[in-house]
């Protein structure tokens, strides 16, 4: 039988965990733990998942910290257990989760939970989506959210610091992601960010996004973009040639995606950078300046890639461009003018890339008279790169 117990919040050591060690012919820990029980065994996650299956024959306890189900290890030995069928109990305690809550009167049902320790990868799914967003904190995390937040304002997010639970040095207080950076938490610290704005409608209206007259794409020209570059969270686009970053700010609202604009018009740019921070878009990036040189300096690999302008020197790199798209990524590209048209589809067939094209239009009638008023026809090239 396999025992996995919580040791709860405070010091690595097992003052909290209510068992009776002497039942037990093996005991596992994370090396970082302190005691002098003599069959304790002690390592990285690795080494006692390894061991543990090793020996099922015994009676086996593990102990992790805080809460065995709540982002342990106690969570991939669980699953390995479940796959095999072998019997476990499951003895719980204090996570870090619980603990702040109930410290600041949060309901679970309100709070999505983020990851960060270890990873500098920000999961789109979970930050801000819910009123409260708890994180697991490292070094390495002020940092990173200061980032991924860099188009909010100070007062869209409140942020509480809880530092060190279970030891004496514990403490709680309101801080800020830059003041985190001056003076660094405590380790072992979490964060429970509020979110104090009301996201907006996932479909913009033209009216809520900032741009020149002509240089936005129409919302259902813009919803059927969105659709044939088949996004999925957390995938990383390229917008080049953004325009008023109508299909970046879209995409990031209903698929939750990062974006990496490319404006060279200075106004432009201006105007995407108030529309990043009204409709409080996370995880994106504004390069400003020509795109063909931009984009060859960003090292970043892209799975999709919109093309929504940048003129011929972009229409003309299509090629480089599918070059630097991830294995089984998706490139679409809007054009109005038959002649860039032309020189995207002469493009692509030189470099024997394989693309389709769709054309687009829509004619609305205004009631007053009922009278047709067509709209341009947009030609889209899609390319799908296939996997080798």
């Amino acid at each position: 039988m396999v025992t996995i117990a919580g040791s709860g919040m405070g010091k690595y050591n097992f003052d909290n965990v209510a068992v009776d060690f002497s039942k037990y012919e093996m005991i596992f820990s994370d090396q970082n733990y302190e005691s002098d029980l003599k069959n304790l065994v002690k390592g990285s996650f690795k080494v006692v998942k390894e061991a543990i299956l090793e020996n099922l024959d015994k009676e086996i306890l593990y102990i992790v910290s805080g809460s065995p189900t709540f982002f342990s290890g106690g969570l991939l030995i669980i699953n390995a257990l479940k796959k095999q069928n072998i019997p476990f109990r499951i003895i719980d305690n204090t996570s870090s989760l619980s603990y702040m809550l109930s410290h600041e009167g949060v309901s679970l049902v309100k709070v999505g939970i983020l990851t960060l320790h270890g990873k500098s990868f920000v999961d789109l799914e979970n930050l801000l989506v819910k009123e409260y967003t708890f994180v697991i904190c490292d070094e390495e995390t002020p940092k990173i959210l200061l980032q991924a937040m860099a188009y909010l304002n100070d007062a869209d997010i409140t942020i509480t610091l809880g530092e060190q639970f279970g030891y004496e040095s514990e403490r709680f207080s309101t801080t800020t992601l830059e003041e985190m950076l001056k003076n660094p938490p405590k380790m072992p610290y979490s964060l429970l960010i509020k979110r104090n704005f009301t996201p907006l409608e996932s479909i913009s209206s033209e009216d809520s996004i900032e741009h020149e007259n002509g240089m936005i794409t129409k919302s259902y020209k813009r919803h059927i973009s969105l659709q044939n570059l088949d996004l999925k969270p957390n995938m990383l686009l390229w917008d080049v040639g953004a325009g008023s970053g109508s299909v970046s700010i879209d995409g990031y609202k209903r698929y939750k995606i990062k974006t990496i604009l490319f404006e060279k018009n200075l106004k432009r740019s201006a105007m995407i950078k108030n529309s990043l921070t009204k409709h409080k878009i996370l995880d994106t990036k504004l390069y400003e300046g020509e795109a063909s040189e931009l984009y060859k300096k960003e090292s970043s690999t892209p799975q999709r890639i919109f093309v929504g302008g940048g003129g011929d020197k972009v229409i003309s790199e299509l090629d480089y461009l599918y070059g630097r798209l991830e294995e089984g990524g998706i490139m679409v590209a809007n054009f109005v003018t038959l002649q860039h048209l032309t020189t995207a589809i002469n493009t692509l067939k030189k470099a024997g890339i394989a693309f389709d094209v769709k054309s687009v239009s829509l004619t609305t009638y205004k009631m007053s008279l009922l009278m047709p008023e067509p709209e341009r026809v947009m030609h889209q090239v899609i390319v799908k790169k296939e996997k080798e």
